[in-house]
């Protein structure tokens, strides 16, 4: 894993003044005034100048110099210099003032002084505010989260897996989407400890909160390695690897087209040869005769189509409009492939009758119909590769969901 963390902070807000109050020296107090007023118009650049004016002043006190770092990190942060943020953030943590701060007001400053530090990976420290915060009982999943990056990071295991389940836990119980350093932590320890169950679990999760094409690389290779796997499954996961932008080498590609060619979808290894060569993961040559086979194809299924439609349409059994579904899946015509796998449903008599709620959800899937996919999908039986296909599709559709806006429920974990 590489390494992990420095979420950027939210804006961070100056403190309410008391530059005005007695405690603060008088001379100190004219700039933070200034400063103040010129963070409240948004003019960071201005407050900035001055506090410098104010840390320049003689004979300031521990009180002065806490309240300028205050204003000083928030200054800082909102600019985005997270190293001046977190240095001003070490002066406020060390000051004796810091033990005069309400409950409330020392919450907020470890949380703030926590996310500038793990922004600038000063490790150390995100350990420490966090010890803190745990101590006033303020602890939360984004705070859990970093400092499981941060134990991750001093190669303290134990502790990064530990905070990892408290922030996942945490996320859960509010109703949140788990923190995703957070989660790869998690897995890596379950896959180090052999619990393959529970990382492929945890694997899911993370493909459905976050639908990012390495995770659904990884997934479509536990899929592919069901045993017994028959062909059309494994285009079917093919499929999914090539619908999430998962595809990372030339076999990949070759071996798509392969299957898809040996199926009757010429068309379908055409596209995806020719998307392997234009994305520079597949050369002409390694393409080879894949490539040849399907231009062929291709050409001669494109003319036969129309009459292949209509005899669909004119059969008594479903079986002929399912594999033209199949067919127009790789035309990337999914409302077709949807209308003919609808009708091979209703036609019934397939020799594989799962093929049909399958390529049907697929092709639901695609026109971004998530919910009817996801219920298409659930009706999929069959062989332990067929439902394998089909879980990792449900999958797909409710990342997708997700994403869209949507609520759709992770699977459980």
């Amino acid at each position: 894993m590489a390494q992990m963390g420095g979420a950027a902070p939210s804006s961070s807000s100056a403190p309410s003044s008391r530059a005005s109050s007695e405690k603060v020296s008088h001379a100190v107090a004219v700039p933070l005034q200034a400063a103040q007023k010129a963070f409240q118009a948004g003019d960071m650049a201005t407050s900035l100048a001055q506090l410098k004016l104010a840390q320049a002043l003689p004979d300031r006190t521990a009180y002065d110099d806490f309240v300028i770092n205050r204003f000083l990190s928030a200054t800082t942060a909102n600019m985005k210099d997270y190293a001046a943020s977190a240095q001003a953030f070490d002066a406020i943590v060390a000051s004796p003032e810091m033990a005069n701060q309400s409950v409330d007001d020392q919450k907020a400053i470890y949380h703030d002084a926590l996310i500038v530090s793990a922004n600038v990976q000063n490790w150390q420290n995100v350990v420490a505010d966090g010890r803190q915060l745990e101590a006033l009982k303020a602890s939360d999943d984004v705070t859990y989260a970093e400092m499981a990056v941060a134990y991750y990071n001093l190669k303290d295991v134990a502790n990064a897996q530990t905070f990892a389940q408290k922030s996942i836990d945490t996320a859960k119980a509010a109703g949140k989407q788990p923190d995703q350093s957070a989660l790869q932590i998690v897995m890596n320890s379950e896959a180090k400890s052999n619990n393959q169950a529970a990382a492929i679990a945890t694997l899911e999760t993370l493909a459905v909160n976050y639908n990012e094409p390495n995770t659904w690389n990884k997934l479509t290779e536990v899929g592919l390695g069901t045993k017994n796997l028959k062909e059309l499954d494994a285009l079917y996961i093919y499929r999914l690897r090539f619908m999430a932008g998962a595809m990372t080498d030339s076999d990949d590609f070759t071996v798509t087209a392969s299957l898809a060619n040996q199926l009757g979808y010429p068309t379908e290894a055409l596209k995806v040869l020719e998307q392997g060569i234009s994305s520079g993961k597949l050369s002409n040559g390694q393409a080879g005769g894949e490539l040849t086979k399907a231009r062929t194809g291709a050409a001669a299924d494109e003319r036969a189509l129309p009459g292949l439609a209509s005899a669909a349409q004119q059969a008594k059994s479903g079986e002929t409009a399912v594999k033209q579904a199949e067919d127009y899946w790789g035309y990337g015509r999914y409302a077709d492939a949807e209308t003919f796998a609808r009708a091979a449903i209703a036609k019934g008599g397939m020799k594989d009758p799962s093929e049909g709620p399958m390529i049907l959800g697929l092709a639901l899937v695609a026109q971004g119909k998530n919910d009817d996919a996801i219920a298409a999908l659930g009706q999929v039986s069959g062989s332990e590769g067929r439902s394998k296909a089909a879980h990792l599709w449900s999958l797909y559709a409710q990342a997708k969901k997700k994403q869209s806006g949507s609520t759709a429920a992770a699977p459980a974990h």
